[in-house]
């Protein structure tokens, strides 16, 4: 059921990014008739590659020829354009279609102003598109400096965690005694054997 209501939503929106990409649709069309299942949590949307470079609900029963997964925290970086949101992406399959897939879905370009543009106008599509930007920035900006405060804390206030070079330290330290050690060991043979002779 909520997958129907995801391709019902989803699937018009993906084909309005393509129809509005035409060199996507270009590198889809060697891939026409593959299917590709895409689950964003909950959701799970199974869709096939049309002739015409766009993608259509899959034939129930038809097997996936690669796998999208992705949560919805990822869902909204992707849509903000964040770069690094792609690291977590898990992308299985055919290793040339997920590879076209990826690329495709990482440069595909959501003019949202110019869509905002056509109910509300130019100016007022402008100020949502701003505004939603400017709240991305600061959520990125409060989480980075709690992140920040958090590992000062751990480190310095209250040491939980240990600083890089005190483990650097430890590091040192413990190869030292491990190489002293096996010096002593080698040098405690070397006696066993020499009283042995003797």
């Amino acid at each position: 059921m909520l997958s129907s209501l995801a391709a019902g939503a989803g699937l018009p929106l993906l084909n309005h990014l393509l129809h509005g990409a035409p060199w996507a649709r270009q590198r889809l069309l060697a891939w026409a008739g593959h299917t590709v299942s895409i689950k964003l949590f909950p959701l799970r949307l199974t869709l096939t590659v049309t002739a015409g470079g766009t993608f259509a609900t899959a034939e129930a029963g038809a097997a996936p020829d690669a796998h999208i997964e992705l949560g919805p925290v990822q869902a909204a970086r992707l849509a903000m354009k964040d770069p690094a949101a792609f690291q977590n992406v898990v992308i299985e399959g055919d290793a040339q279609f997920a590879a076209t897939l990826g690329s495709i879905f990482r440069e595909l370009d959501w003019d949202a102003e110019a869509d905002l543009a056509r109910v509300v106008g130019d100016v007022a599509a402008h100020r949502l598109v701003h505004s939603a930007r400017s709240l991305h920035a600061w959520q990125r900006h409060a989480m980075d400096s709690a992140q920040q405060s958090l590992v000062e804390y751990a480190t310095e206030e209250r040491p939980l965690l240990a600083k890089r070079r005190h483990i650097a330290t430890f590091i040192d330290d413990v190869d030292a005694v491990r190489d002293d050690t096996a010096r002593l060991e080698k040098r405690l043979q070397l006696f066993a054997a020499r009283r042995n002779v003797d």
